[in-house]
């Protein structure tokens, strides 16, 4: 039964008790009250009052006799005389005194008889007295003749006010005797209400036992058929139920287990010893662990002996007022199993992508390393004297080893997308400017294979626009360039065209249409897919530049956009992609300053590199500034030397035998050798954001990537402390050189784009932070994690003043900044006004400009 129904219940059995002892009370009060005016009425005082009255007269008459009798006599007898005035005397007085007659008293007729016999005894009672009261008898007897009619007066003036006594009371008893009759009848409707009451409790109580029973066989019904066991014990931890999924679990019968302890019959010996303190706790009135707690994962024993693993949820009940103990517990042994099979599966799987992206990491290591040889040995061969044949030779060969550079950046992306690290940089782009160097550096192969290409808009153009240029390069070269290699002696149009457009959005579509050899109907529904293939020359449409139509989509994908395809086989393909993009200005552009450098200090420079074609490299480009070089062929060797001699820079390569780069850096910093303070420059082929972060963490000074740029060297060099250089506090142009020849002209401004918006909020962020502990520590996280980022672009000044902050939050200093409002940054009017921003302003004005 429910609480609620249960408290209903109660409260109306209270209810009704109350009214019932209301109604039985009010009655005994009204017969109680009738009977006492009942016997008022057989004996009432108005009775008493009333002979008293009669009285009088009576003994007035008596003594109107005796007087008589006494004046015929000869000789008078006083004392009959004067024992009969003595009585009326007496009767008068108690008139006039008695409590019984004061409401008569007020009667005015009455009072005035009353007040008439006092005066006519009061003026009698000396005569009779007297010695001379023999001679008195005559006048007395007139007297007493006068005195008849106020006598008379007394006894008939009470009759009518004792009339109306008699009717109040009559009135009252019958007001009573109707007052009871409506109780009677309250009575007996209220029996009647708890008759039907009391009826409809038991037509309830006939049903629920109905319900009960029929619950009941339910119950057994579910528990006979529940697939989980069901096990219910007493306080002592006796089994009283064992269902049938029990029975099949545990392979006992329930018969076999009634009446017997759960713990020797299903809980592994192993854990029988906990099991029975968490029994006697209980029994104690201790904690219950289990109890109440949901499911449970432990292990059961079967009668066998086999141990498996089940869950169970054990509650605590009460039948009547004993309680016990109902245990759910569901066999899991096969999903034990499975889970095993699928963690087994996942670990399998998460092996195969780290080995995934272990590979790719040491490829592009591994690529990167000999470009660096080539791309080196190139620019040494620059220096000697070059044939006009020869210098176009080097021409095309630079070429082909920055279109091999952008391939490995491109795998270095795809990597970052599919480890869903990959981020879209959103900058102004002039659509028009990229089409028409597309279609310049692909005529040359389309006029080789025969065929024109040629590109235009279809309808209104929108020429700027804020969208990921390197991103969408990546997607349209990959399908430009299966469109030449397919279209043989024909064409390829790449249109362009605003589906839609306001102030704020548009959404445009990319067209890239050729006249080739097409695709099969039953090959284009898989043409985006991972390393599909019908026939050979399907296969290389997936290779293409090694990005895919499959990595293509998901670049396009995650810049919100979508993208298909439509052919017939032997007329040709058209590929589309659409994306939204936001219509953007064009750029102002800025006055650009000259980046002259003088010319280096020679130094003393140790080359840390374990391959050898890359130190003959870094060693030409460095002598060839004038520079003096020592090498070493690993880590430990370039520690022993660096320990040794005191050199003006270290150039440290990162993957090498017998000890990396950063163990040498950091052995170097702590070794207390003579270039312990030297300044060393990370020289890798590893190229992520995020592992730069380790070569600095690690106590390097900066980071070269391969394939290494002279000019880059050069702007290390010259950027050494004494070396006059001319870059300013604000930035170090050498770093920034070097950041941009590691990643390539295509993604360095994909990952500015990415630190310009840290930067933006990281000051927003700070100008409107407040003195709440929470709010300190998350500046003090954010400074820490973009002055790793400042410092691989080189914002030496932004960097220096996070690190500021940083440790101002760490020592608990760090206070809300002073707002300059008058400062603005260009685009805002908020960035530039604390001192942070205004560091922020100049060095995010300074990054941008070098774009341009």
């Amino acid at each position: 039964m429910r609480l609620h129904e249960l408290v209903r219940r109660v409260l109306l059995g209270v209810a009704i008790t109350v009214v019932v002892v209301v109604t039985v009370l009010s009655v005994k009060f009204a017969v109680n009250d009738i009977y006492h005016k009942i016997n008022l009425m057989n004996s009432a005082s108005s009775d008493n009052v009333q002979w008293s009255l009669s009285q009088a007269e009576v003994e007035f008459l008596e003594l109107s006799a005796a007087v008589a009798i006494a004046v015929r006599d000869s000789v008078p007898d006083l004392a009959p005389v004067r024992r009969e005035f003595d009585i009326f005397y007496s009767r008068i007085n108690t008139l006039s005194r008695g409590s019984l007659y004061a409401d008569l008293a007020r009667v005015p007729d009455f009072a005035a008889a009353l007040a008439q016999s006092r005066s006519f005894l009061n003026a009698v009672a000396p005569l009779l007295d007297g010695p001379d009261a023999a001679a008195g008898l005559t006048w007395l007897e007139g007297a007493l003749a006068d005195l008849r009619p106020s006598v008379r007066a007394l006894a008939i003036a009470g009759l009518p006010h004792f009339a109306a006594i008699s009717d109040a009371r009559r009135r009252d008893v019958s007001e009573t005797l109707v007052w009871m009759a409506g109780l009677t009848a309250a009575l007996i409707g209220v029996l009647a209400l708890l008759a039907y009451y009391f009826n409809s409790l038991n037509r309830q109580n006939l049903r629920r036992g109905r319900d009960l029973t029929q619950t009941n066989l339910r119950m057994n019904a579910i528990l006979s058929t529940s697939l989980d066991a069901v096990v219910v014990t007493d306080i002592n931890g006796c089994v009283l139920e064992f269902n049938h999924a029990a029975e099949v679990i545990f392979r006992r019968t329930l018969a076999e287990v009634k009446g017997l302890p759960i713990g020797d019959l299903i809980v592994p010996p192993h854990m029988r010893g906990t099991h029975y303190a968490g029994m006697a706790r209980m029994q104690a009135g201790g904690p219950m662990h289990v109890a109440g707690k949901g499911r449970v994962r432990l292990d059961a024993m079967r009668a066998d002996g086999e141990i498996f693993p089940v869950e169970m949820a054990l509650q605590l009940a009460h039948d009547a007022e004993t309680p016990i103990f109902i245990a759910f517990l569901r066999d899991i042994s096969r999903r034990v199993a499975a889970e095993a099979q699928l963690t087994e599966a996942r670990d399998r799987a998460l092996a195969g992508e780290k080995a995934k992206a272990d590979f790719v990491a040491v490829m592009s290591h591994e690529i990167r390393t000999p470009l660096n040889g080539l791309w080196g040995n190139l620019s040494l061969l620059r220096d000697t004297g070059l044939t006009a044949r020869q210098e176009q030779s080097v021409h095309n060969m630079e070429i082909s080893g920055a279109l091999l550079l952008n391939h490995v950046n491109a795998v270095l992306d795809i990597t970052q997308y599919e480890a869903g690290k990959m981020q879209i940089a959103a900058m102004p782009v002039d659509l028009n400017r990229m089409m028409q160097d597309m279609v310049d550096g692909q005529s040359g192969a389309a006029g080789a294979n025969g065929t024109t290409i040629a590109w235009g808009w279809v309808g209104a153009p929108m020429r700027w626009a804020l969208t990921d240029q390197a991103c969408l390069q990546h997607v349209l070269l990959n399908l430009v360039g299966n469109a030449v290699k397919f279209t043989p002696d024909g064409s390829i149009s790449l249109e362009l065209e605003v589906l839609a457009r306001d102030d704020q959005a548009a959404e445009v579509e990319f067209r890239v249409i050729d006249t080739g050899q097409g695709i099969p109907q039953k090959d284009l529904a898989r043409v985006f897919e991972d390393f599909e293939t019908s026939d050979a020359s399907f296969g290389r449409i997936t290779a293409g530049t090694g990005l895919g139509l499959g990595i293509a989509r998901r670049i396009v994908r995650a810049m919100d956009g979508e993208m298909g395809a439509e052919s017939t086989e032997h007329e040709g393909s058209k590929f589309w992609v659409r994306l939204p993009l936001k219509p953007a200005a064009a750029p102002t552009r800025r006055a650009r300053t000259p980046n002259v450098r003088v010319p280096a200090t020679p130094r003393q420079v140790l080359v840390v590199e374990d391959n050898e074609i890359n130190r003959q490299v870094v060693r030409g480009m460095l002598k060839a500034e004038g520079h003096s070089v020592e090498e070493a062929a690993d880590g430990r060797k370039g520690v022993a030397m660096a320990a040794a001699r005191r050199f003006d820079l270290i150039l440290m390569d990162i993957s090498m035998p017998v000890m990396d780069g950063l163990q040498a850096t950091q052995m170097i910093r702590t070794g207390g050798g003579a270039s312990r303070d030297t300044p060393i420059i990370a020289l890798s082929a590893t190229v992520m954001p995020e592992q730069t972060e380790q070569f600095l963490a690690a106590g390097m000074n900066g980071f070269l990537g391969k394939p290494l740029s002279r000019d880059a060297l050069q702007a290390v060099m010259v950027d050494l402390p004494g070396a006059g250089a001319t870059a300013g506090p604000l930035l170090d142009r050498a770093q920034i050189a070097a950041t941009r020849d590691s990643l390539g002209p295509d993604a360095y401004p994909k990952l500015l784009a990415r630190f310009v918006i840290e930067g933006d909020d990281i000051v927003t962020r700070h100008a409107a932070m407040t003195d709440d502990a929470d709010a300190v520590a998350e500046i003090g996280a954010l400074c820490h994690k973009i002055a790793s980022s400042a410092a691989v672009f080189g914002a030496t000044g932004f960097r220096a003043r996070l690190r500021e902050l940083e440790l101002a939050a760490h020592d608990g200093t760090l206070r809300p900044p002073v707002i300059n409002p008058g400062v603005a940054a260009p685009g805002s009017s908020e960035l530039g006004s604390s001192e942070l921003g205004a560091v922020w302003v100049q060095t995010r004005a300074a990054l941008l400009g070098a774009l341009d």
